[in-house]
């Protein structure tokens, strides 16, 4: 007999880098940190060690803010 899984198993989230969103805004890292301090409503991004990750729905949200 097969145990079927118990737990239901989601697409992985994808992420983009803090470079990658900079090159998609067309600002500086430098730009993107000051939105980040600065504008009321920014979604902050996750951390890896020291990386900054932000997923598709942030980066949504980004754009509809900065536009």
């Amino acid at each position: 007999m097969l145990l079927k899984p118990t737990r239901s198993y989601a697409m992985a989230e994808q992420f983009l880098t803090n470079a990658e969103l900079c090159n998609l805004l067309r600002c500086s890292m430098t730009t993107m940190w000051r939105m980040r301090r600065e504008m009321p409503g920014f979604p902050q991004p996750r951390r890896l060690g020291r990386r900054l990750l932000w997923t598709t729905e942030q980066v949504a949200e980004i754009l509809a803010l900065t536009r």
